[in-house]
């Protein structure tokens, strides 16, 4: 008999819900609906629409069960990292969750670094050095005297604000704690010593529930606590078999490129590099990079559209594959590149003030940026391996991003590595599967990828490395732009 299991996905540009169904050994998916997330900017402060989000979610929940009705086993929410809720005593929330690109934290890690110290906050969290952080974030209200944060009983963490409107149980997921710098992963616990020095309160934060067990329910639907930030959910979804050597990127708004580990490694070399030690799903370390990711073209396309010229992703891609190669070197994980705006022009400033000539032709501005994001894959793909110590020979590209025409074989030639693209619905199908460990309907999670394998083969597609190189000389041009300016 099937069984149906339905995934709320949220990502920082969109959202989803999804059913899957369970049936004979295979997934299929079906989309409920589809609804816009993003930022939006009201008297200089960039907010969520958490109103719309959770109706979106309530209309998905009914068109599922109107379509599936009994059959429907379960439900579970995935959500982008960091982000989140303050809620007072009576659990009712004191303002619309801020966006991570808002301008408050500026000058925050600098203040907790002069507080703290840089290596004390990586010995307590392993986690990459991000201004978007949540600790920066908490900083900046605590240093302001904010009114929300001193009245505030709880915070809770976007999808956990979410499960507890759900559910009416308040309860952390250490996949997403692990997000905020602020979450231990030798202890499992919170750093409540490094909060301590930083004078944040650590009466804020609710009780830990594990993924893949069962919250609560709505309307009498189960609602499973699952790998809730949306790169555990991806991870759980790369379909790799126990013997292969590979590297994970999870490619959407924002790219993670590492790969799954038993426990953490924090060490001055994980530091210096940058990487990040996330939990993952089934007592995994999700050991990566949190690098930009396909951002910087929503933003480009944006602003074209804007001016007349609405170009479909396709054709930005065509456009970059036509255009001469290595003419142009950008760094899209530079600052610049974070807030919303006019990335065009940022593009051409970019090049300017390195030394370039200016870029002037729509695909010349489309091929520095597919270019700039595949050679800094390029780039942290060298520095994985080096942390590691191991050799990864295949990049196993999931979610959205991995059915860019342009941006999967850039990734192939600038790694040196045969890439492996899909499952795209990655996020939804993670969390699907931790929904069907939670229900007893698997057993492990090497289970839920052997469905995994045998349900979406047809959108696997494999690129290998071409003109190595040119790409080879071209990593060089990059990285000594991008490390010494000129």
């Amino acid at each position: 008999m099937a069984k149906h299991y339905l995934a709320v996905d949220l990502g920082a540009s969109s959202g989803r819900t999804i059913v899957g169904t369970l049936e004979k050994g295979k997934l299929t998916l079906k989309e409920m609906n589809r609804f816009w997330n993003g930022p939006t900017q009201i008297n200089g402060t960039l907010y969520w629409d958490f109103v719309h989000l959770f109706r979106n979610i309530q209309d998905g929940i009914a068109l599922a069960k109107k379509e599936f009705g009994g059959g429907l086993v379960s439900m579970g929410i995935d959500t982008w990292g960091v982000d989140f809720g303050l809620v007072d005593k009576q659990g009712k929330l004191l303002g619309n969750p801020v966006n991570y690109r808002d301008s408050r934290t500026d000058g925050m890690p600098e203040k907790v670094f002069a507080a703290v110290g840089k290596e004390t906050v990586f010995k307590q969290t392993g986690i990459q050095f991000m201004q978007l952080n949540t600790l920066y974030q908490l900083y900046a209200l605590a240093q302001s005297g904010d009114t929300q944060y001193s009245q505030a009983d709880k915070l809770l963490f976007v999808p956990d604000l979410l499960n507890y409107w759900l559910t009416g149980k308040m309860a952390a997921n250490r996949t997403f704690a692990s997000t905020s710098q602020f979450y231990n992963p030798v202890a499992k616990d919170w750093a409540f010593d490094l909060l301590r020095k930083l004078n944040i309160r650590t009466d804020l934060f609710a009780p830990f529930a594990e993924s893949g067990t069962v919250l609560g329910d709505y309307q009498g639907l189960p609602v499973v606590n699952v790998g809730s930030h949306d790169t555990a959910s991806a991870f759980a979804a790369v379909p790799v078999v126990e013997s292969e050597q590979c590297a994970f990127l999870s490619s959407g708004t924002w790219s993670l490129l590492g790969t799954e580990l038993p426990g953490p490694v924090i060490n001055d070399d994980v530091l210096a590099a940058n990487f990040t030690n996330e939990v993952g799903v089934c007592g995994t370390i999700r050991f990566l990079k949190n690098l930009s990711g396909l951002w910087i073209m929503q933003e480009i396309r944006r602003v074209w559209a804007e001016q007349g010229n609405d170009y479909t992703w396709d054709e930005m891609a065509e456009m970059a594959m036509r255009s001469t190669p290595f003419e142009f070197f950008i760094n899209p994980g530079d600052d610049v590149f974070l807030a919303p705006g006019d990335m065009p022009a940022r593009i051409q400033d970019y090049c300017e003030r390195t030394g370039q000539k200016r870029p002037q032709e729509c695909g010349q501005i489309v091929r520095a940026a597919y270019e700039g994001l595949a050679l800094l894959y390029a780039d942290t793909y060298d520095a994985l391996e080096k942390l590691t110590g191991k050799k990864m020979d295949v990049l196993r590209i999931v979610g959205g991003g991995c059915q860019n025409k342009a941006l999967s074989p850039f990734a192939a030639s600038a790694t040196g590595r045969k890439v492996v693209t899909g499952p795209i619905e990655a996020t939804a199908i993670g969390n699907l599967i931790m929904q069907m460990l939670a229900m007893g309907d698997i057993a492990s999670l090497d289970e839920g990828r052997e469905i995994i394998r045998n349900s979406f083969a047809h959108e696997t597609k494999t690129f290998h490395p071409q003109d190595a190189g040119a790409w080879q000389n071209g990593l060089a041009q990059w990285r000594s732009i991008v490390n010494t300016g000129v």
